[in-house]
């Protein structure tokens, strides 16, 4: 039964349809078929950030444009995450229910392609800065609303194990010219077992001409074949060793046997963890590790036989 109010509203809207075509008559202008006149409804319009958008929040698996919009902030004030390139997703992954999953080849095919923006964006291979990259796949309702894009960012690390830091200027050019954000000498926060390192907590960026026990000697491939979830630390020991030791021992401008024989130098690796690894990151980071203790207070690029610049 109609409540009072809404049959005096259904009474003025009849009256109101009789008085549009009650007997037969048209309004000037129409054809007297009022379905026919109907548009189909248009997919919502979406609105994306633009290269060199910095947002002042971290980037997750996925985004909402809304959300995104809301935290976005001038780069010369602290921010998170800085917008690289946003990319269409297309094919059967774009006719699916959902966005792409991180496991899936189309995410990794968009990682890839990422990474490639990042690096043209900071002028140089990201891996070699103090940077990490992300790909946001559009979240649940703006994919049923029929977002296809993705959103792929950059950001700035406090240390080498993949911490976030906060940013207070754009990170673009970061890895040219003067190359701010590089990857170059670190302090290492640690504990010794034995007359070596043990367990290594943070590897954070410092100045060469100040002590350090730590310092950047390349960039590897391991496993490359492989897929399926993160492998163990071993199995990633095994991959990573030998290439970063070959790696710090031409850094140092030394035959592997020689960096063997030095004593005091030994390597070190960022590793991955399970999300970077199913997006199908295989580069791994490597580092010329010191005696503990001992701190350089140069680069020791080419250094040779020569003793450590403490």
């Amino acid at each position: 039964m109609m409540t009072p109010v809404r049959a005096a509203l259904a009474a003025v809207l009849t009256t109101a349809l009789l008085t549009v075509s009650g007997c037969g008559a048209t309004v000037a202008g129409a054809d007297g078929d009022l379905v026919d006149d109907w548009r189909p409804l248009t997919a919502p319009a979406f609105e994306l950030p633009a290269a060199g958008t910095c947002v002042d929040r971290p980037a997750s698996a996925t985004f909402n444009p809304l959300a995104l919009r809301g935290s976005t902030v001038g780069c010369d004030r602290g921010h998170r995450s800085e917008v690289v390139a946003v990319a269409a997703v297309e094919g059967g992954p774009a006719q699916a229910s959902e966005a792409p999953a991180r496991t899936s080849d189309a995410f990794r095919a968009a990682y890839v392609a990422c990474g490639n923006a990042v690096s043209d964006y900071v002028g140089g291979d990201w891996h070699t800065g103090m940077l990490g990259i992300d790909v946001q796949m559009p979240a649940g309702a703006p994919w049923e609303g029929g977002l296809r894009s993705s959103v792929c960012s950059v950001h700035q690390l406090s240390d080498i194990y993949g911490r976030t830091a906060s940013s207070t200027e754009s990170l673009k050019g970061s890895l040219s010219g003067a190359a701010p954000k590089a990857l170059r000498c670190f302090d290492v926060n640690g504990d010794k077992a034995g007359d070596w390192w043990g367990q290594i907590r943070a590897l954070t960026p410092i100045d060469c001409a100040q002590p350090h026990e730590a310092e950047f000697v390349g960039t590897v491939q391991v496993g490359t074949a492989a897929g399926g979830p993160l492998p163990t630390a071993a199995q990633l020991k095994e991959w990573t060793s030998d290439r970063c030791w070959s790696a710090a021992a031409a850094y140092l401008g030394l035959t592997a046997a020689q960096l063997g024989a030095r004593g005091d130098v030994g390597v070190a690796w960022d590793g991955f963890d399970d999300e970077e690894w199913q997006a199908g990151e295989r580069t791994q980071r490597c580092l010329a590790l010191f005696d503990p203790g001992r701190k350089a207070r140069a680069s020791v690029k080419g250094l040779g036989k020569r003793p450590l610049p403490v």
